[in-house]
């Protein structure tokens, strides 16, 4: 989508929506922190973690497109206008500032991120939003999904006109903007499920400090492994795995140690959890691209139903250890 004009303004739409997001975001941390120390490490926080973000976010998708950007990549990254942006980047960037912020002022880590649970969620719902608006964020081409010939899908067949033409509109396909057929608007359920995490967020009553903090993370993660492997747009790959999908199971692991740290829960469940996620998952990916010949005879769709189950038993994985012995 073309860049907004509005006189000697030019606004991207993409950042247009991630500003709102972030904005929203500001404002919510801000009215759920009080007054007193938390609410001036939450003031702090954000005047660091905007640039320390932008600049992290951007620098970490210049790392991981290296092979496609290596002969410009001083003038790449030195463009914010121009490459892309890494989520977890940002995320590093959110870390590092909330680290300072709450040593500065003396106040719990835990109990601060809880703040900005919703509002990461937030960020993230708006930035698959703002993916499909600019024409990120799709899926395969819905013509090609029902032909049989293809075994993409269990319900493929010889004349699958009727299925093309009832999905291939709104909500559940949307046209490609680059190439103009119609593809499955992956972008949308991602949004509704982390909106989903939202209200989860805002129900969840007081618990351990950082739990709120673990289920958006963990949340998030796991919805980001399944994301990645059914969006078929230009993304920073390492072999055919998204860079994202490794990103997210570094960062489930990381929960999942920290959880256990404060948990009164043993381990073993959690870890046997955990490898059977990355097993189920990291082998749906292999079966996608035909790598395994036991299982060619799956069908996408089939596949992208047991990678679902893989990103289910990871989020589980940290989810059982969050809520464990509450702080004296």
């Amino acid at each position: 989508m073309e860049p907004w004009t509005i006189g000697a303004v030019t606004l991207y739409p993409f950042g247009a929506v991630l500003a709102l997001a972030l904005a929203a975001g500001a404002v919510w941390s801000m009215k759920t922190a009080g007054d007193g120390k938390e609410r001036k490490a939450l003031e702090l926080f954000w005047l660091l973690a905007l640039p320390l973000g932008l600049f992290l976010a951007h620098l970490g998708w210049a790392l991981c497109s290296l092979d496609m950007i290596e002969d410009e990549f001083g003038e790449i990254l030195m463009s914010f206008s121009g490459g892309g942006y890494l989520l977890y980047g940002a995320l590093a960037g959110a870390a590092a500032a909330l680290g300072i912020s709450c040593r500065v002022y003396g106040v719990s880590f835990p109990r601060t991120a809880d703040r900005l649970a919703g509002p990461f969620l937030l960020l993230g719902a708006a930035c698959a939003a703002g993916e499909g608006i600019i024409g990120g964020g799709y899926g395969w081409k819905v013509e090609d999904w029902f032909l049989a010939e293809n075994s993409m899908s269990l319900f493929g067949s010889e004349e699958p006109g009727a299925l093309t033409s009832f999905f291939s509109s709104f909500p559940f396909a949307v046209k490609d903007l680059f190439y103009g057929y119609a593809s499955w608007a992956v972008f949308l359920p991602v949004a509704a499920a982390l909106a989903g995490g939202i209200w989860r967020v805002c129900r969840e009553t007081e618990k351990k400090p950082g739990s709120r903090a673990a289920f958006a993370l963990s949340f998030y993660g796991a919805v980001r492994i399944l994301y990645e492997s059914l969006r078929q747009d230009d993304i920073p790959k390492w072999g055919f795995v998204r860079v994202n999908q490794i990103l997210s199971a570094v960062l489930l692991l990381i929960l999942l140690i920290l959880c256990r740290r404060g948990s009164g829960r043993s381990l073993g469940k959690s870890a046997a959890l955990f490898a059977g996620g990355v097993i189920l998952a990291g082998a749906m990916e292999f079966a996608l691209e035909k790598k395994i010949g036991f299982l060619e005879w799956m069908p996408m769709d089939l596949c992208y139903v047991c990678t679902a189950l893989g990103c289910w038993m990871l989020y589980r994985s940290v989810s059982r250890l969050r809520t464990g012995r509450t702080e004296a």
